[in-house]
Parts: structure tokens; sequence; C-alpha cells
């Protein structure tokens, strides 16, 4: 059987203050990261606004548009039956010329 050996070695305060620093540091540089991070949701969302802005304005636009486009289609369905109760009559007028002639 193989004797288990305990290589434990004692850390010093040395080794304590080293990984401090490192700590630190690691602390310091992802403190910087989330900074960034932040930053860039930041302009994200306000891009996002600016986005919602143009939407609602577009929306607005063609609900207008829209609205124009109902009414001359509305207006083009009287003029096509105004016409159509026109050319019945014009019919019957020349129907009616003939037979006086």
């Amino acid at each position: 059987m193989k004797k288990k050996t305990n290589n434990v070695q004692v850390a010093t305060k040395k080794d304590i203050q080293m990984l401090r620093n490192d700590f630190k540091k690691s602390e310091k540089s992802l403190r910087g990261e989330i900074l960034k991070v932040e930053g860039k949701v930041e302009v994200l969302q306000e891009g996002q606004e600016d986005i919602k802005a143009t939407l609602d304005r577009l929306q607005n636009t063609l609900d207008g548009f829209v609205g124009r486009v109902d009414n001359l289609t509305a207006e083009n369905e009287v003029g096509a039956n105004q016409t159509r109760d026109l050319r019945v009559q014009v019919d019957d007028h020349e129907e009616r010329i003939s037979r006086l002639e």
C-alpha cells in the first residue's frame, strides 16, 4: 500500500498579500467591465426610445394615409354607382330620341 503524504504548505503573509492584491486587481477590472456594459446598455435604451418614437410617427402617418385611401375608395364606389345610373339614363335618352326621329 502506498502511504499518503500530505504536501501541505503553509501560506505566508506574503502569499496572502499577493492574493489580496490579485483580488483587488480582479475586482477593479470587473468593475470597469461592468461600467462599460452599463454604458452600452444605456446607449441601447436610448436607441430603443428613438426607434419607438420613429415608429409612433410612422404609424400616425400611415393612419392618416389609410384614412385618405378609405375616403377615396368610398368616393370611387359612389362615383361608379353614379356613372352607372347616368349610363342607364343616356342609353334611355338615345332610345327615346331614336323613337322621336
